[in-house]
C-alpha cells in the first residue's frame, strides 16, 4: 500500500483549476477532454516537463497538478520535490496517474504528492480523485487490489468524522433509486456511466442527482460522495484515505 500523503485540508469547491503535466501531447489532449467535459474542473494550462510545470504553477496558481508518473521525459519526483520546497503547505495538490504499483509514484508520494490513481480509472473516478486531492485528501490505489480502480470502486475516503443522527435521518428521505444513484456517485461514476448502469436516460440521472442533493442539503456531487462515506452508505469497495476531519463538510 502506498504511504499516506499529509497536508492541510482545503475547501471543497465546485470547480477545480488543473494543470496537466505529461511529455506526450496526445495524452494531455485526452485528459483535457475528460476534465473539460465534466464541467466541475477547469484545465488552466499544460506543461511537458518539470521545469515547465514549475513555471506554469507560478504563473497560473492551479489547485491540482495532474501528472503521469510514467511519462518518459518527466522527472516526476524532482518536480514534486521542487514544488514542495518552494511552496510548502501552500503547494498545489499533485495527483499522479500510474499503471500498477509504480516505484516512481511511491517516491513522488514521499516527496509530497497527494495521491495516485490508476491509468485504468474511469473518467468519473479520475474527476472524483481530482476533487478529493484538491480538498486535501490522499487518494491512492494499487493494481491487483480489490480497492483499485479496475474493481469499479473509487478510493476510500477514510478519516471523515462519523455522520450525525441528523445526517443519517436525511438519508431516509431518499427513494430507492436515489439511494442507488448516491452509491454510484460514491463509486465515482459519471452521469453517462450511471445512465448505462441503471438503464435510464442521462437526463433522468441528472434529475435524481439534483433531487438527492436537495433532500440531503448538499451543495454538489463531491459533497454527496463525502456524505455517503460519512454515513456508511458508500459501497465498501474503496481504497483511499484522507486527513482526519474534525468539522462538518
Amino acid at each position: 500500500m502506498f504511504p499516506r500523503s499529509r497536508g492541510k485540508e482545503r475547501p471543497i469547491t465546485a470547480s477545480v483549476r488543473v494543470l496537466l503535466v505529461d511529455d506526450r501531447a496526445i495524452t494531455r489532449t485526452g485528459i483535457r477532454a475528460i476534465l473539460d467535459q465534466d464541467g466541475t474542473t477547469e484545465v488552466v494550462g499544460e506543461a511537458s516537463d518539470a521545469a515547465g510545470a514549475e513555471r506554469e504553477v507560478l504563473r497560473l496558481s492551479p489547485g491540482v497538478v495532474l501528472a503521469d508518473a510514467q511519462s518518459p521525459g518527466l522527472d516526476v519526483v524532482g518536480m514534486v520535490a521542487a514544488l514542495a520546497a518552494r511552496y510548502g503547505d501552500a503547494m498545489p495538490a499533485v495527483l499522479l496517474t500510474a499503471t500498477g504499483t509504480d516505484p516512481t509514484a511511491r517516491e513522488a508520494l514521499r516527496a509530497g504528492a497527494k495521491g495516485v490513481v490508476l491509468s485504468s480509472a474511469t473518467p468519473g473516478q479520475l474527476v472524483s480523485a481530482v476533487h478529493m486531492v484538491s480538498a486535501g485528501y490522499a487518494v491512492y490505489a494499487e493494481a491487483g487490489s480489490r480497492h483499485g480502480a479496475g474493481a469499479g470502486g473509487p478510493w476510500p475516503v477514510t478519516g471523515f468524522r462519523a455522520g450525525t443522527d441528523a445526517d443519517r435521518a436525511r438519508a431516509g428521505l431518499l427513494t430507492r433509486r436515489e439511494h442507488e444513484v448516491l452509491q454510484l456517485l460514491a463509486r465515482g461514476l459519471s452521469n453517462a456511466e450511471m445512465s448505462a448502469e441503471l438503464v435510464v436516460s442521462e437526463s433522468t440521472v441528472k434529475t435524481h442527482v439534483q433531487n438527492l442533493l436537495d433532500k440531503l442539503h448538499l451543495r454538489n456531487r463531491v459533497h454527496a460522495v463525502i456524505y455517503a462515506h460519512r454515513t456508511g452508505l458508500a459501497p465498501a469497495l474503496c481504497a483511499c484515505s484522507g486527513p482526519r476531519r474534525t468539522g462538518g463538510v
